[in-house]
């Protein structure tokens, strides 16, 4: 399902979101992250000892409320995650410099494989007003 332009105009300005991945038990786990986006897809640096990435290994079925701070407008995106291990430098940059304005690190490479990080790309399959 294609985005409406606001919907998508919202995405893109936005660098907050509420990430929803389903637990072991089945139930929700609701996590805040940053993200970024990009060729249509939601791009989220996590780390492999935090419960979500065990979620997403799991389920890769999940959702993103991305809100306007005052609270409208807001979207819900549902769709399927994939998890990148190798190749997250860029990705993880990207993400980093949406909160972050005082540059990357000259060893952030190493940092990121120390913190164990990963890259989640949530490709949208429905958006929701």
């Amino acid at each position: 399902m294609t985005p409406t332009p606001e919907q998508e105009a919202l995405v893109k300005e936005q660098k907050l979101g509420v990430l929803a991945t389903q637990k072991k038990d089945g139930s929700s786990q609701l996590s805040p992250i940053f993200y970024a986006y990009q060729e249509g897809r939601i791009v989220i640096s996590i780390t492999k000892t935090r419960a979500k990435y065990h979620n997403i290994k799991r389920n890769p079925q999940v959702s993103i409320c991305i809100m306007n701070p005052e609270g409208r407008p807001y979207v819900t995106v549902y769709g399927r995650a994939e998890i990148e291990e190798e190749d997250i430098v860029d990705g993880t940059a990207a993400v980093f410099k949406r909160f972050n304005d005082r540059g990357l690190p000259d060893n952030f490479e190493a940092l990121l494989r120390e913190q164990q990080r990963v890259l989640v790309f949530l490709t949208p399959e429905k958006f929701v007003p």
